[in-house]
């Protein structure tokens, strides 16, 4: 329930914003509202319940009146009315796929033992985007405990070509032929 509960919120917001031809900046606004829900004070705001939904409403305003568009204000209003505010992340991360679906990019994530700099990231973007054929939007983590190589997610794919990993496989491989 809670899925389908995001998705047809978002998927609403996103053909009104889609009507409103204001997609780019609702998916900021989403972005903005993804950020925020990852704040432990904001999901304490909308977990406890002596909040009265006209509360929270005010709170909301107050957090994002002037830095988001109307419909996505509308939007949290109407999503707080309804007593569905613990579904704002979902409906945030799905209106976030629905966006880039749309616009066909791609997400993808590299994870290095080290920081890589911004030509290589530069050239790994490039390839991806030939690869997938859509944009790319690449976000980078350093990770020692892969201690080599790197780990590609791209979508639901992934590449692991860590040192780490070769490691664990080749102890596998060792113990199995005793």
């Amino acid at each position: 329930n809670e899925s389908q509960i995001s998705v047809r919120y978002a998927k609403a917001l996103f053909q009104s914003a889609s009507e409103k031809k204001i997609l780019d900046q609702v998916n900021k606004d989403m972005n903005l509202l993804a950020l925020t829900c990852k704040q432990d004070e904001f999901q304490y705001m909308l977990v406890v319940p002596t909040l009265m939904p006209s509360q929270k409403a005010k709170l909301m305003e107050s957090i994002f009146k002037s830095k988001i568009s109307e419909t996505s204000m509308s939007l949290i209003n109407l999503v707080v009315q309804n007593k569905r505010d613990i579904y704002l992340p979902g409906i945030a991360r799905n209106f976030g796929d629905l966006y880039r679906k749309a616009m066909n990019i791609s997400l993808a994530s590299l994870t290095t033992a080290q920081g890589v700099d911004d030509k290589a990231l530069d050239s790994i973007k490039k390839m991806l985007a030939k690869a997938y054929d859509s944009s790319v939007e690449l976000s980078t983590k350093v990770d020692e405990d892969v201690i080599g190589g790197f780990v590609l997610t791209v979508e639901h794919m992934q590449y692991d070509a860590s040192v780490a990993t070769s490691l664990r496989e080749f102890r596998k491989q060792l113990l199995q032929t005793r």
